[in-house]
């Protein structure tokens, strides 16, 4: 479903669907080294296969949520789109701790030295999206631009970024 998800919203998807995905309307993208596309791609590997696969996957819900955003620009969100969000949200949310909740075992595992300061922008990201959420569940229709802005935002700086800082840490612990 991830691919799918970003072919809708404009991605382009390389030679291995769900695993390569490059540009969304120019401003983010993923690239993988096994592409012939030189284009410039936005978002950086980790360099770690599953955390990779993780970043894709929560890139995949911030399309998923652009959608909908782009879906409710001229129009008030029904009871129904409600729902929709309602749900798109828990997912996003679960997802959120899922993938900190393995990364920052990583860390630890490995004795990753900023993992300290990389836990605390975890935990002050994941206190911005439970604020979102308070925002959704009172039906605030000004939440719509802001979260997306917000996944967008986050995903492209901290991955490339911060979550970039440990890649040659990791690879020089053999993980790949």
């Amino acid at each position: 479903m991830p691919a799918e998800n970003c072919r809708r919203a404009g991605w382009q998807s390389g030679p291995a669907p769900g695993r390569n995905l490059c540009r969304r309307y120019t401003m983010f993208g993923f690239k993988s080294s096994a592409s012939k596309d030189t284009s410039h791609c936005l978002l950086k590997e980790v360099g770690i296969a599953e955390i990779n696969k993780q970043h894709l996957r929560l890139a995949s819900y911030a399309v998923e949520f652009s959608l909908i955003v782009d879906e409710l620009s001229d129009r008030e969100p029904t009871n129904q789109d409600w729902r929709r969000i309602d749900a798109l949200l828990s997912k996003i949310m679960r997802y959120v701790a899922k993938h900190f909740s393995e990364e920052e075992a990583l860390m630890r595992e490995h004795g990753y030295p900023d993992y300290a300061a990389h836990k605390k922008l975890h935990d002050k990201f994941t206190a911005e999206m439970l604020k979102m959420q308070s925002e959704i569940n009172n039906r605030n229709i000004k939440f719509k631009k802001k979260m997306s802005s917000l996944l967008w935002d986050w995903l492209y700086h901290h991955i490339n970024e911060i979550d970039y800082k440990y890649r040659e840490f990791f690879l020089g612990k053999g993980l790949s």
